[in-house]
């Protein structure tokens, strides 16, 4: 059985790298001249909304359009409004550091190997700006949230309330509900959603994590149900690909799990530190496997 816990380990420092995508880049600094620049883009980014919500209302614009450009300023504002509100005592601690994807995932594999396998958990809601909240939890516990996010949030609740079938708007409200830490506005939210558009596979995919984030050591019920439903909308995605393997792992069915971690190898770069990491647990599955 020490090849369980050997794997175990190198399951967990490979769940580490993906705990490490969602994270968007943010910059802190103490700078003013930034500070002051800051607060200029932040309100020029207010003033396009608020130009967008006349062009919707106008009827001037393509829907599709539009949306892609509100999901682009919203975006952009919430990363501004984060480092905006970091409290000025906080600053000072913390130099200019970069959170990247890659950045991250060294130290995070490192202590992901000291996991128990079952805190283990794909956490993935992909590499939006908006998100950046969720980077740093200090902030999010901090009851006084930014009031311009209020803004944007109330803004969209009222817009929802003549809109109740705009699933993108659910989408969005769900999305802005996370990132406040209102879990249980949020899943209502998700959830309208994906009643709406249950063939959007973005929609599934952030849903999807939403819901394990929630629970980490749940892989079945709904959790499972969204990254199957997920996997048959895309069979290569590869969140979908790698939740799917680490459930059947929970399971002991360690077969299927190196099925579809095979498949999740093949869609990698060689020479990426996932890939690395995924060939080191599937060469030691596949070693024992053959010991039976």
């Amino acid at each position: 059985m020490i090849w369980l816990a050997v794997v175990a380990l190198l399951i967990a420092a490979a769940t580490a790298w993906y705990l490490a995508r969602p994270l968007a880049r943010v910059m802190v600094t103490d700078d003013r001249e930034r500070r002051n620049q800051l607060q200029q883009l932040r309100d020029r980014l207010l003033v396009q909304l608020d130009e967008l919500d006349i062009e919707e209302g106008d009827r001037n614009i393509d829907t599709n359009v539009l949306s892609d450009e509100r999901n682009r300023l919203e975006a952009e504002l919430a990363g501004v409004l984060h480092e905006l509100e970091l409290p000025k005592e906080k600053k000072k601690k913390k130099k200019a550091i970069a959170v990247s994807r890659r950045g991250w995932a060294v130290a995070l594999a490192l202590f992901g190997v000291m996991l128990p396998l079952s805190a283990a958990g794909l956490y993935a809601l992909y590499q939006r700006p908006i998100l950046a909240y969720l980077a740093n939890p200090e902030a999010l516990a901090d009851p006084s949230m930014p009031p311009d996010v209020m803004k944007m949030v109330a803004r969209l609740e009222n817009r929802l309330a003549g809109q109740p079938e705009d699933a993108d708007g659910w989408f969005r409200l769900g999305r802005a509900y996370a990132v406040l830490g209102r879990g249980e506005a949020a899943n209502a939210a998700y959830a309208r959603a994906y009643k709406l558009t249950p063939d959007n596979p973005e929609l599934v995919a952030e849903y999807a994590v939403f819901l394990y984030q929630g629970d980490p050591q749940n892989t079945g019920g709904q959790v499972f149900g969204l990254f199957s439903r997920l996997h048959q909308m895309d069979p290569e995605n590869r969140d979908a690909l790698w939740f799917l393997g680490f459930a059947a792992y929970q399971k002991g069915d360690h077969k299927q799990a190196l099925g579809y971690w095979d498949r999740l190898l093949k869609s990698l770069p060689a020479d990426s530190p996932e890939a690395e990491h995924m060939r080191a647990i599937t060469a030691k599955m596949r070693q024992q496997l053959g010991k039976k």
